[in-house]
């Protein structure tokens, strides 16, 4: 069994921003004592309420380390064949993207869904080296909305480091926004089942969070297994 932390700790950590302050509005008042004290409340109320947002988003953006995917295996993939996701004319969301995964990796989709569209890849008898995509749809309309680079990376290491089994959450990499407008987040995991790599791209575009993350043990990547994630993470776009 295997586990996608990232993409899940992304993907869920984004998906609330929007409307939060909506349940909030300033009240008329008599005097301007209490209008400037009805003023600071409402502030500090929608302070609080962003900060449960942001509390929400994190924790279901984990949920999916809980569970260990199950797929159900479709096809190989030819070497260097991209895998394009679209969806069908009678779908209510329409969203799409592509990926070239290592090669050798096969797609498969997961039983029991968490996100509005998943779908992970591994190698066949091989454990600890996985890929996984999600998209789910979201009211902001920029990753910038979220935070910077660093924040969403301190986000991400935070949850991470605070689940049960872990010892240490470290940066391989300082955290980037690349030309295309996503973020990439790369990190070590250190913990009960060992110690493990992420490299994690996320999009925002058009309404849709599309978050890639590849896993792999530490032990394993060595600079040809980081050349091929390298190579797979900067052919994940939005179509």
């Amino acid at each position: 069994m295997m586990s996608l932390r990232s993409t899940a700790l992304v993907a869920c950590s984004i998906i609330v921003m929007a409307g939060r302050a909506e349940a909030f509005h300033l009240q008329p008042s008599t005097s301007s004592s209490s209008s400037l004290r009805g003023m600071e409340q409402n502030a500090q109320q929608l302070e609080a309420t962003e900060y449960l947002s942001r509390r929400k988003i994190i924790g279901q953006l984990s949920s999916l380390a809980l569970f260990p995917i199950m797929t159900v295996s479709t096809p190989a993939l030819a070497s260097n064949e991209a895998f394009v996701r679209t969806p069908s004319p009678n779908d209510k969301f329409k969203f799409s993207y592509t990926v070239t995964p290592p090669p050798a990796f096969e797609p498969g989709n997961k039983p029991l869904k968490t996100h509005l569209d998943e779908i992970n890849f591994s190698i066949p008898d091989v454990r600890g080296y996985t890929l996984g995509v999600t998209v789910d749809p979201v009211r902001i309309s920029s990753i910038k909305d979220f935070g910077t680079p660093e924040e969403v990376a301190a986000r991400v290491v935070t949850a991470e480091v605070n689940r049960d089994g872990v010892f240490e959450v470290t940066l391989a990499k300082d955290p980037v926004e690349d030309s295309a407008g996503c973020y990439d987040i790369e990190y070590i995991s250190d913990g009960k089942r060992g110690k493990k790599r992420f490299a994690t791209r996320i999009y925002i575009k058009d309404g849709f969070l599309y978050v890639l993350t590849v896993q792999s043990k530490e032990a394993e990547f060595d600079e040809a297994r980081e050349k091929e994630v390298q190579a797979c993470i900067k052919s994940f776009r939005p179509l």
